[in-house]
């Protein structure tokens, strides 16, 4: 009875932490300083305590660093700009003295704060529109500090910066769409920013490989990249050996698009197959 009772419970226990698929970061408030007027933010229910308590420690010195920046029995309170299970970005204001500003991004599979090349290409696209300036994530684009402890008042939207995202991260930021063979000649609706990665099957050891077709090519497109793997239960690469070929895009215009998708060698003009997706972007 006692080994049935064991098993039932972690069973529940099995089936209730399933059910329970927390889609952002639990981040409560606590208050410190005189009469607590600084307000810190505090993770909670990270399953490793030591990458957060490391993130409190960051998130608490940023509050405090602040306050002391501003002067004076500074009020310190935050807004949270963007919350995902892996990452989420905060923007600090301070009023004491002065009114000064602050942001940060944590990464919590780090339990420090964010890179920028883990994120990002810091090539041309990236340059021209973020460049040095500091930065926190939002929901739909990039909110820019105009420098030190200033405001973080514009906003660069991620369809500005589709070129830039690194897609093997890139959806833990944006919002993200699967797509596979199952979706030819049907329509996604999404919105300009966002991204969407094609699975189809592939074998470029034989020169073919699927790309996009000259005539879907427009301004509104925007191709990121591309990336292929064989299934777990074959590792040979040899030829003959399939896998998926993953095509990475996104849209930085509204407008309704027919993406056709071609799997050709690249030296042959002709495809051997072809497969046509839709979408209507927002």
């Amino acid at each position: 009875m006692k080994k049935t009772l064991i098993l039932c419970g972690l069973l529940l226990t099995m089936a209730v932490s399933r059910a329970w698929a927390f889609g952002h970061t639990t981040i409560i408030t606590d208050k410190t300083g005189k009469n607590g007027r600084i307000q810190v933010p505090v993770v909670d229910g990270i399953d490793n305590k030591l990458l957060e308590n490391n993130i409190n420690h960051i998130l608490k010195d940023k509050a405090e660093k602040l306050a002391k920046t501003a002067g004076g029995n500074a009020a310190v309170s935050y807004h949270i700009t963007m919350n995902r299970p892996t990452i989420f970005s905060i923007v600090y204001e301070a009023q004491g003295n002065n009114k000064v500003y602050d942001g940060v991004n944590i990464d919590i599979t780090t339990g420090k704060e964010a890179l920028t090349k883990d994120f990002f290409y810091t090539k041309e696209n990236f340059q021209n529109n973020i460049g040095t300036s500091a930065y926190v994530f939002g929901e739909d684009g990039v909110f820019l500090s105009s420098g030190d402890n200033a405001p973080y008042g514009t906003k660069v939207p991620y369809s500005v910066l589709l070129p830039s995202i690194n897609v093997a991260e890139g959806a833990r930021f944006v919002t993200s769409y699967k797509l596979t063979e199952a979706a030819e000649d049907k329509t996604l609706y999404l919105h300009t920013g966002e991204l969407v990665a094609l699975y189809l099957k592939a074998n470029p050891t034989t020169g073919f490989n699927w790309a996009l077709s000259d005539g879907s090519k427009s301004t509104g497109v925007v191709m990121i990249g591309n990336s292929f793997y064989l299934p777990n239960n074959d590792r040979s690469g040899m030829t003959g050996s399939p896998g998926v070929n993953i095509s990475f895009f996104g849209f930085s215009q509204p407008g309704n698009y027919k993406l056709t998708f071609n799997y050709q060698r690249s030296w042959v003009k002709d495809a051997v197959q072809s497969k046509n997706y839709y979408f209507v972007v927002k």
